[in-house]
């Protein structure tokens, strides 16, 4: 049995309503009218908002369908919509669980002239009983946010910000908070250095540039994944032809770090534990093999090039000084997490079945190495001892990943606590406590 509902939007005052006596189970909230691009190098209007489930089944298969009109009611549009995530990415299988909200995109198309008075939405949903996610019983635990968590850095031992949206995005394109773990308060904030991204700073980094024709674009900007280091002072960021670079805050005396770097699809930086070190790794989707390079902020190069590296079937993790890299190869009938050095060799750490692309890269902090996989098909956190050749289970963790979902994990300065985030439609926030586990 499928339900629907009906939504009026009057655009004088852009405000929805249910039309009905009975209250619906499936709410909208926060519904405006935009434009987005078409593919066609024009834009296209679209209704975005919430739909808040406040029932006791899940709704699977939400479809809105669009209906606009002139001010003497004559249907001049329609369109259709879907769920999507924080990246506008279609969600077409996804359940709706009760008390959950989520985001949803109608583009509609005018096929008949005259200015848009009103618009009608539908929601067509079909109800299911809610497969709850397992509860996950361990005090080493604690959830934080129940968001698309993409980016994160720790203040201090005690304090880190975090950003919600869509993988990829520029960080002042994200919502950011604050976390205080001594109390648990959340705040929501401005990231530090957003001030810092002026529209000179931008046109003096080249970010922005189109190299061929030497015009600005300013929407290049928002691919460049520049990114301010946690512990240094030069910026890190990709242009037009994905050649990498490091400039000064302000954008200025620029080094060129790798180039030829254009079939490769840059998915991130993590930063080692030394001040201005970082990988960056590469590769397109779920499932591919990834591609990296280690190097610091002055423009030193520590591994070699990306194309000299065998890839890894996980995301790489650097060591402090940016001159080896915990990796994941399959050799023969063995599958398992090796450190490779710079310049040639490798070590076998141990042997394990290796998670996909998508799980948070492994940790190096001295003679221990975290690694995140799954155990008998459970996402599991694990310290690797260098010294002593002994691999432990930390815990369990609350990960179910998609292939459509990417896992990131971040150690806290002082290594007494791992930051967990996770994006997708069960995307969140959790703090592991690594008390008595393998303290390096």
């Amino acid at each position: 049995m499928r339900i629907s509902l009906l939504v009026l939007i009057l655009l004088y005052g852009l405000a929805a309503f249910a039309v009905g006596q009975d209250s619906p189970e499936l709410i909208l909230s926060e519904t405006k009218i935009g434009s987005q691009p078409d593919g066609f190098g024009g834009e296209t209007p679209v209704v975005t908002g919430e739909v808040f489930n406040h029932g006791v089944d899940a709704y699977r298969n939400i479809n809105i369908t669009v209906e606009a009109y002139s001010a003497d009611e004559a249907l001049i549009g329609e369109g259709f919509g879907f769920l999507v995530d924080a990246c506008g990415t279609a969600l077409l299988d996804h359940a709706l669980l009760p008390g959950a909200v989520g985001a949803f995109s109608a583009p509609f198309e005018l096929f008949e002239e005259g200015a848009v008075a009103s618009v009608r939405l539908n929601i067509d949903a079909e109800p299911e009983a809610p497969n709850w996610p397992a509860k996950l019983d361990t005090p080493a635990v604690r959830l934080i946010a129940r968001s698309e968590v993409v980016m994160l850095e720790w203040l201090d031992e005690e304090t880190l910000i975090y950003g919600v949206g869509c993988e990829g995005a520029v960080f002042t394109e994200l919502d950011w908070w604050r976390y205080d773990v001594a109390d648990h308060a959340l705040s929501e904030i401005e990231h530090p250095d957003a001030a810092k991204l002026t529209a000179e700073m931008i046109e003096r980094s080249d970010a922005a540039l189109i190299t061929q024709s030497g015009e600005q674009n300013p929407a290049l900007f928002y691919g460049s994944r520049m990114t301010f280091p946690p512990d240094a002072r030069r910026i890190v960021y990709q242009n037009d032809l994905h050649t990498i670079f490091s400039a000064e805050p302000d954008g200025s005396f620029k080094r060129l770090i790798h180039d030829k770097l254009h079939q490769h699809s840059l998915r991130g930086f993590i930063w080692a534990r030394n001040s201005g070190v970082f990988l960056a790794y590469y590769y397109g989707s779920y499932g591919e093999p990834v591609h990296y390079f280690t190097a610091d902020v002055a423009g030193k190069m520590l591994m070699g090039r990306l194309e000299e590296l065998r890839p890894s079937l996980t995301a790489p993790g650097p060591a402090d000084d940016g001159l080896a890299a915990v990796v994941g190869w399959r050799q023969d009938d063995m599958s398992g997490y090796f450190l490779k050095y710079a310049f040639g060799g490798s070590e076998l750490l141990f042997e394990a079945e290796l998670p996909g692309n998508n799980y948070p890269a492994p940790i190096v902090a001295e003679d221990i190495i975290y690694v995140i996989r799954p155990v008998e098909g459970v996402s599991t956190l694990q310290c690797f001892d260098r010294k002593t050749r002994d691999l432990a289970t930390v815990t369990v963790l609350p990960l179910r990943l998609t292939p459509e979902a990417r896992a990131w994990s971040w150690l806290s300065p002082g290594g007494s606590r791992l930051a967990l985030a996770l994006n997708g439609t069960e995307g969140g926030l959790w703090s592991v406590d690594l008390a008595g586990a393998c303290a390096p």
